[in-house]
């Protein structure tokens, strides 16, 4: 009879264990969800291009798009971060930096007059930008 009733116990507490631990966690993902953030891709694009007649000196130059108000950063500071790109003379200096900030590239295209064209992403959370 004794060890029914310790057979008994030892099944309602792992019974009550089990419950207890789903309800935990239960809870935890459901915390965890609650504090996801919303993530947004943003892309920029880098021209290389000679700078004048010369093939060999090269400028490069940053652009957001035209529409301003797709790219506001609540950070400044992305902008002056960016903006040193146009600084650069090199496709590898380009590269090199832009992945040092932590953009990857998407795409690339070769144009008339050794121009190139570098598409960069970067994931960020929603709440860095300006809605």
């Amino acid at each position: 009879m004794i060890y029914i009733l310790r057979i008994f116990s030892f099944l309602k507490t792992n019974i009550m264990n089990k419950h207890l631990f789903l309800f935990l966690f239960l809870s935890l993902s459901f915390v965890s969800l609650s504090f996801a953030q919303t993530k947004v891709d943003k892309y920029c694009q880098v021209i290389v291009e000679p700078k004048g007649a010369s093939r060999t000196n090269r400028i490069a130059r940053m652009s957001y798009g035209e529409n301003k108000w797709l790219f506001t950063p609540k950070d400044t500071t992305l902008f002056q971060q960016l903006n040193y790109v146009n600084s650069l003379t090199t496709e590898a200096d380009v590269l090199n930096y832009m992945s040092h900030l932590g953009w990857t590239v998407v795409n690339v295209h070769s144009g008339p007059g050794a121009q190139e064209w570098f598409y960069f992403k970067k994931e960020f959370d929603a709440a860095e930008w300006v809605q």
